[in-house]
């Protein structure tokens, strides 16, 4: 009862934003209100499915946008690639070494708190039952930023991106069906071995594999599903407030400022020279090479009218990059320990 009424909250609250004219009000207004409740009651809602929903709603949204591909696009888009790598890089050691030399943090705490991704992967990795409060605050602050950042920068919803979809006939729901079993059912065995963000890959690719098979034709998803995922999203970003005391959050939170600004900029950097060298859309670049936060920039990206494709493709590389081979490490040296 709580957790629905937190999330009547975070909506109205949200839509108040969004007709007052804030940049993607819907979802800061919805962290805005979460964050506030989470601090002055000390309660935390409970959506066990709540990212799998944010995910997969995302993901297919984005995979009925690969219509149009086909393997020269595929090609343009390697040298990009090439360039996040090496983004990737730069940002990690940017960033670390600032934490390392600069705030004085020792090594471990230090790598940890500028992985630009989840951290479930990297802490099964290390072995860590559990990370200290202020590796867990830059992340915070660096997810908080993310979204704040790209939200007043990106323009307002386009209404042109998501149209509702033309009444549903029995073939159509009975796809969307087998593509919903077949995301839930692959979502749940790459979530097995630590993968983060399993739903939204898995849909991504299950979703574009039906649609180069001549399935969901014309179908679009519609807008009051991603605009649920837009609270939905938000009540989760705002309930990480609950356990992160204000005095927490004023000691290290200055320090994961300047961190998550570092890796930023070495974004922003490389979005200039891949505008320079690629032609690539500057602004779509940055958001691509962007350390994180794939479900917030997915959200901005369909509402501002941007290459989602595009920008989505950078992220899904950086999550097999960085979460796949940590969880198959973790794996093989479960399965020799267990030999």
């Amino acid at each position: 009862m709580k957790t629905l009424l937190c999330l009547l909250i975070a909506t109205a609250v949200g839509t108040g934003f969004q007709y007052a004219g804030v940049p993607h009000g819907l979802l800061l207004g919805s962290i805005l209100a979460t964050a506030l409740i989470v601090s002055n009651r000390q309660f935390s809602p409970r959506m066990p499915l709540g990212l799998g929903y944010v995910q997969i709603v995302l993901g297919i949204a984005t995979g009925l946008m690969f219509e149009a591909w086909d393997s020269q696009t595929v090609a343009a888009l390697l040298p990009s690639l090439g360039l996040l790598l090496l983004c990737l890089t730069a940002q990690i050691v940017a960033a670390g070494l600032w934490l390392r030399k600069v705030s004085g943090w020792n090594l471990k705490d230090s790598l940890l708190a500028v992985y630009p991704g989840a951290l479930a992967a990297v802490f099964d990795l290390l072995e860590s039952e559990r990370a200290s409060s202020k590796v867990i605050i830059v992340h915070l602050v660096r997810l908080l930023s993310i979204t704040v950042l790209v939200s007043f920068c990106i323009p307002g919803p386009v209404d042109a991106v998501l149209v509702e979809s033309s009444p549903l006939g029995i073939n159509t729901v009975l796809t969307l069906l087998s593509l919903l079993a077949l995301c839930l059912v692959l979502g749940r065995l790459l979530l097995r071995i630590g993968v983060p963000a399993p739903f939204m890959l898995t849909a991504i690719v299950a979703t574009g594999v039906y649609v180069k098979l001549g399935y969901l034709h014309d179908f679009h998803m519609p807008a009051w599903s991603v605009d649920a995922a837009a609270v939905i999203l938000g009540v989760l970003i705002g309930s990480k407030f609950k356990d992160i005391t204000p005095a927490e959050l004023v000691r290290h939170g200055r320090a994961g400022l300047m961190s998550v600004a570092l890796m930023l900029l070495v974004a922003a950097a490389f979005a200039g020279v891949a505008g320079r060298l690629l032609g690539s859309d500057p602004l779509a670049s940055w958001l691509a090479y962007m350390p994180g936060a794939i479900e917030t920039i997915a959200i901005v990206a369909f509402s501002g009218g941007l290459n989602v494709v595009f920008i989505l493709s950078h992220h899904l590389v950086r999550m097999v990059v960085l979460h796949f081979a940590p969880a198959l490490i973790v794996q093989a040296r479960r399965r020799r320990e267990n030999a």
